[in-house]
């Protein structure tokens, strides 16, 4: 199976700076895994928050692993991991030139859970999903990095993990052997939980992003379901 896994990086050509001295700081403290906040979800209040434009489908619970060395979106992580105790991060928004500020009116908000320098010395996060987020109020800062207030946006509710691994688990659970740096990003997966598995594939597969998009809704799990079990499960072969 062909799968849309990438680890993404800004704008190739674009100039390469060095993380800011804030960040440095931050970066001395170590790489820990970041804890995600006890905090209701529903409760979450409006923020005001960074959106970065991506051609990336992400929802809650997944993983991406991002390059960046512009100096906006260095300012970006560096702002979100000196603020992580209190909950902050930023927005993963779909890149799409429709619309006014490029971005559609929801994103995903993520927290900042690893980080090292790749081999070319660039910056290179790993982000996970905490939640959907409804975006307006849009503004672009002086140092170009576009911001947004951020609301809750509800999506499909948790599915209580079985006892057995499913049918799509299980296909998965292949995907991720066949595809290291995939796996390496989910060191716990959750394979018999449904609602996981569905929206890791979603992420991955092959579809265009406006495809996608018609899953972000509340109600939209079944027919999410329902659409892999015929994608997936009605090939003759995974490979």
């Amino acid at each position: 199976m062909k799968i849309t896994h990438h680890i993404y990086s800004e704008k190739a050509g674009e100039k390469r700076d060095a993380l800011t001295p804030k960040a440095k700081q931050v970066q001395a403290q170590g790489s820990e895994q970041i804890s995600s906040q006890s905090q209701p979800l529903a409760q979450i209040q409006a923020q005001n928050m960074a959106v970065f434009p991506l051609p990336l489908f992400v929802l809650p619970g997944g993983v991406q692993r991002l390059r960046i060395f512009e100096q906006r979106y260095l300012a970006m992580v560096t702002e979100s991991m000196a603020a992580e105790s209190s909950g902050s991060g930023f927005v993963i928004a779909r890149y799409d030139k429709a619309f006014d500020f490029n971005v559609p009116d929801w994103g995903t908000k993520v927290q900042i859970v690893d980080f090292h320098h790749g081999e070319d010395g660039l910056l290179v996060i790993d982000v996970r999903a905490s939640h959907l987020v409804s975006l307006d109020r849009f503004e672009v800062r002086g140092d170009g990095l576009l911001m947004a207030r951020c609301r809750y946006r509800d999506h499909w509710p948790s599915q209580t993990p079985s006892a057995r691994r499913g049918e799509l688990g299980q296909a998965l659970s292949e995907l991720f052997v066949q595809h290291p740096p995939l796996a390496q990003l989910y060191p716990q997966p959750e394979f018999n939980r449904l609602d996981w598995v569905c929206a890791r594939f979603l992420e991955i597969l092959p579809l265009s992003l406006n495809e996608k998009e018609k899953f972000i809704l509340p109600n939209s799990f079944p027919q999410a379901k329902s659409f892999l079990d015929t994608f997936i499960l009605g090939q003759d072969k995974i490979n």
